[in-house]
Formats: C-alpha cells, sequence, structure tokens
C-alpha cells in the first residue's frame, strides 16, 4: 500500500524555521540591494524593545534619544536666532544708507542723476538715492566732535528707510529745509542739543597755498536712532546744498545708495546693477563695509553651532553605548539565528537599523519641537510684554529679536545628525556580527 504525500510544487513541505533558514539564505545572494527584508524589519522591530533582561539598554538608548531630541532643537533655535541677529543688525545699518553702495574713481561721480536715474530702473531696486559724503567738525557750545557729513538731495530724503519710520526712530523732522540738519542720539546727547538747538559744522579747505576753516550755522530738526553706535555716533545729514557750501565744493554726489526689494536675493540683484551700469564704478554691500561686524556674528554662529553639535554627539555616543548592551544582551539569539543561516551582513543591517530608528526619531522630534517653538516666539513674546510692564533693554531686544532659518540650514542639520547616527551605529553593529555562534552556545 502507498502513502500519498502532499508536496507542494514537487517539493517536501517546509517547516517554519526551514522558511527563515530559506528567507536568510535568499537574502545573503541578494545583499546586494542594501535593504532589510521582512525578517530583518521583524528583528529591527522586535529589538527596539529588548524586554524586562535589557530594560538597562533601554534607559540608556532612551536618554540617547532625548539627548539627539534637545541638541537638533538646539541647532534650529541657535541658527534661526543668529540668523535674526543678522538681518536685525543689516536692517538697522540699511535704515540710513540702504542695501548697496555705487561709487566712481577716487569716491567721484561724474553724471551721478544719470546713474541714479539708471539704478532705480534695475529689477530687484526699491531706490536709489545719490549722496555726498565727507568728513567734518560739528561743535556747540565750546564741545565739538569728528562727524560723518552727509548731503541729500531733500526731495529724495523720504525715499531713504531713515525717514520712513520703519527700522529706525526719528524725533524732529528731516532737515528739508536750508540751513537746518539732522543727527544721530548717541553724537546729539554728548554735544547735549536737542529739537530747535543751534550747532556748527566746521570743515578745513585747502586750496594747494593756503589752508583755512569755514564754520557755518545749523539748527537742529531732527535727532535719529537706529541703535548702530558708528551711525548714531557719528552721522550728521543735511541737504547736499548745503554740504557743498559748507566744504566749499562742486562736487555734486561721491555715491549712489541703493535700497533692494528683497535682500535675499541680493546676488542676483547685484549681477542685474553691474550689467547694468557697466564696468568703471565700485559697487560694495552692507557686509563689505562692516566686516568686523559681520564678521564677529558669524565666528559666534560657528562657535554656538560647534558646541551645540559637540553635545548632540555626547547624546549619539548613548546611542551607541545602548546598542553595544544590546548586543551583549542578545547574543545568544543572535547565535541562533546565525546557525539558521543568518549573515554577519544581515545581522549588521538590523542594528544598524535599530540605533537608526532611535537617532533618526530623535533627529525627527528635535527638528518638530525647534519649529514649533520658533513659530511660538512671536505669540510667546506677546504675553511677556503683557505680564512684564516697561521690559528692560536686554529683554525687550530679545523679545523683537526675529527668528529665520533656511530650507538649506535645516538640510544641513539633518544630514549632520542623520550621518552621526549612522556612524554611532557601525561599531555596534560589527561587533554584533563578529559573533561567534559556537562560542556563545556553548559557554551561555
Amino acid at each position: 500500500m502507498s502513502i500519498a504525500i502532499p508536496t507542494v510544487g514537487g517539493e517536501w513541505p517546509k517547516t517554519g524555521w526551514q522558511r527563515v533558514r530559506s528567507s536568510f539564505a535568499a537574502n545573503a545572494r541578494n545583499e546586494g540591494t542594501g535593504l532589510p527584508n521582512r525578517y530583518e524589519r521583524l528583528l529591527i522591530s522586535r529589538f527596539l524593545m529588548p524586554g524586562i533582561g535589557g530594560r538597562m539598554a533601554l534607559l540608556i538608548a532612551a536618554i540617547g534619544f532625548a539627548g539627539v531630541t534637545i541638541g537638533v532643537a538646539s541647532l534650529v533655535l541657535v541658527v534661526s536666532f543668529m540668523n535674526g541677529a543678522e538681518a536685525r543688525l543689516a536692517g538697522q545699518i540699511a535704515s540710513v544708507d540702504g542695501h548697496v553702495f555705487v561709487s566712481g574713481a577716487r569716491h567721484r561721480l561724474v553724471h551721478p542723476f544719470q546713474l541714479e536715474q539708471k539704478l532705480a530702473e534695475v529689477g530687484g531696486v526699491k531706490a536709489a538715492v545719490a549722496t555726498l559724503d565727507r568728513t567734518g567738525l560739528i561743535a556747540v557750545a565750546g564741545r565739538s566732535q569728528a562727524a560723518d557729513l552727509q548731503g541729500l538731495d531733500p526731495a529724495k530724503m523720504s525715499m531713504l528707510p531713515l525717514f520712513q519710520g520703519t527700522t529706525a526712530v526719528v524725533i524732529g523732522r528731516p532737515p528739508g529745509q536750508p540751513g537746518t540738519l539732522a543727527l544721530g542720539s548717541d553724537l546729539a546727547g554728548r554735544l547735549g542739543v536737542g529739537i530747535g538747538d543751534h550747532a556748527a559744522i566746521a570743515s578745513i579747505r585747502y586750496d594747494g597755498a593756503n589752508v583755512s576753516v569755514a564754520s557755518y550755522e545749523f539748527t537742529v530738526s531732527g535727532i535719529f536712532r537706529t541703535d548702530v553706535y558708528a551711525v548714531d555716533g557719528r552721522r550728521v545729514i543735511m541737504s547736499a546744498d548745503d554740504l557743498r557750501s559748507v566744504l566749499g565744493m562742486s562736487s555734486v554726489a561721491t555715491r549712489i545708495n541703493v535700497v533692494l526689494d528683497d535682500l535675499d536675493s541680493q546676488d542676483t540683484t547685484l549681477e542685474a546693477i553691474r550689467n547694468a551700469i557697466g564696468n568703471g564704478y565700485e559697487i560694495a554691500t552692507l557686509r563689505d563695509l562692516n566686516k568686523a561686524l559681520f564678521g564677529a556674528l558669524d565666528q559666534e554662529r560657528l562657535a554656538m553651532t560647534v558646541v551645540i553639535s559637540i553635545v548632540t554627539m555626547i547624546a549619539l555616543s548613548n546611542i551607541m553605548s545602548s546598542m553595544v548592551m544590546l548586543a551583549r544582551y542578545k547574543a545568544r539569539e543572535i547565535a541562533i539565528l546565525r546557525t539558521m543561516g543568518m549573515s554577519r551582513s544581515s545581522v549588521a543591517k538590523v542594528f544598524v537599523g535599530v540605533g537608526a530608528a532611535m537617532g533618526l526619531a530623535g533627529e525627527a522630534a528635535g527638528l518638530g519641537i525647534g519649529l514649533a517653538l520658533k513659530a511660538a516666539k512671536d505669540p510667546l513674546a506677546e504675553l511677556v510684554r503683557g505680564q512684564v510692564a516697561g521690559p528692560s533693554a536686554e529683554l525687550d531686544a530679545l523679545l523683537t529679536l526675529p527668528l529665520a532659518v533656511t530650507g538649506a540650514e535645516i538640510g544641513w542639520i539633518v544630514v549632520i545628525v542623520a550621518s552621526g547616527v549612522v556612524l554611532s551605529t557601525l561599531y555596534p553593529a560589527l561587533r554584533a556580527a563578529g559573533t561567534d555562534p559556537a562560542t556563545v552556545l556553548r559557554y551561555t
């Protein structure tokens, strides 16, 4: 009598462990894909919760997760604050002169008004104003101070942000009338003058043979404050005709101050300006003229980013420690899986997947928290203003600081932290992959 044995496709039925072993063997033949198969993904999910015996490893992993979250959130906030500080500084400086400056050889412009009109027609340019800039002396009741004198066409003063009430504070009115001037708040404080007081502007003239001093009396019509000491402590603004009389010169303008519509598209606008005006002119930006200030901001940004990155790397070391402990705790299971046909590379992929899951989850949580705090900054600032009457200058500066972060900056934060996460898992993964099944099963 014959007994029929059921078969599938002409083969003997496989038991559960045989199916697992066949899967591992098939995966070993297709390791070039680099992606975990179904059984490897199952092991990753199981190893993420190692059970009662792996609580210590789970605790250390949780500490690493929290550290990565805090580190990434701090990186987002630090970059946002530094971008906001740079934007506010640029806005304060640009509130007087603009964003881009065009001058000629030896600071002389032959046809300034034609150049001014040509610049005003460039795409991305909001306004272009010709100015006459020289150094002189301002004196009041025996007190004298060196000053940066700037002459403007009264009809175009309103085109500059300084007299539009945006980022600067102006008390009084612009010096649109002959014989009037506006000066910075720090300079006015040192001289002890206010609106309606009189001040004398003096300049030294040299005609090639004789040296003389010319002095003219002016009335203070306005006082401005930009919170930039180089401006508030030295700048005096008057009409260009008055300044030419003081200097005894015929020059109409020394440079063209250009105000941009969007500072983020500055490079594109600069290229358009160069194409429009041609060669023979010098073009400078706010950063070019204030390299020390912006350089200090860049150094501070770099230092803060390095410090926060080191803290994040320390958090990643906790993840690596937890993975080493997990490899020791799961040594017997790894040995059994190896005897069933699991390859070394599969073991390594499982442990890389476990560590990457914890680290990348912390990175995602940190990004979410950092961006959420950035978005909540303005409502929180309004809440603090409602609770604190007359905040200090330092607190007010913090509350009014804009926060900004670009997609490119978010991208490099993600790439750097993700790279650190993967690198921190390599040693534990290689150690787990190097487990000797015979030794482990013999002595455990």
